[in-house]
């Protein structure tokens, strides 16, 4: 599977990033993007199909540990 190369956008890059669940049985894997000074950038929602692709990603790249 050929993967994108990033054109990183012109925006504020984050320091860190976490991850999460909440309650919600339907919701998926919450990725939170942190500034340096600890105040949340954004986040962004993923799904289990965006999840299994982003892992299938890692891992044909050789990321995975």
């Amino acid at each position: 599977m050929p993967h994108e190369h990033a054109n990183r956008p012109d925006c504020e890059k984050a320091h860190s990033v976490s991850a999460a669940v909440c309650d919600d049985p339907g919701c998926g894997l919450h990725l939170i993007a942190w500034r340096s000074n600890d105040q949340p950038i954004c986040e962004v929602v993923m799904g289990r199909e965006a999840v299994r692709g982003l892992l299938a990603m890692i891992h044909d790249l050789g990321l995975d540990l």
